[in-house]
């Protein structure tokens, strides 16, 4: 009865191991992109700095500015509204 309990622990504790390392890897998605998607200024643009935390009324950063350029309701969505798009469901 003991050495049952004994086996079903150990080989409940093999499993837990080795559960992680059997799950095929997600596709990562890329950290940056290489361009900027327009009017989605959200996304992460390789060639600049990185973004600090927004806060609503902060001063837009550069990456907002050159993907709402020429859009001033996109530029003011993402000021006042963060996380808000203006076309909905545009996040690559």
């Amino acid at each position: 009865m003991i050495f049952t309990k004994l086996a079903l622990v150990g080989v409940a504790a093999v499993s837990l191991t080795l559960a992680p390392a059997s799950t095929p890897p997600a596709a990562a998605a890329p950290a940056c992109t290489n361009g900027v998607v327009p009017l989605n200024p959200y996304v992460v643009n390789c060639g600049l700095p990185p973004r600090k935390t927004q806060v609503i009324g902060a001063a837009p950063d550069a990456g907002a500015l050159i993907a709402c350029r020429h859009n001033p309701i996109c530029l003011s969505y993402y000021v006042n509204y963060p996380g808000t798009l203006i076309v909905p469901g545009y996040r690559p």
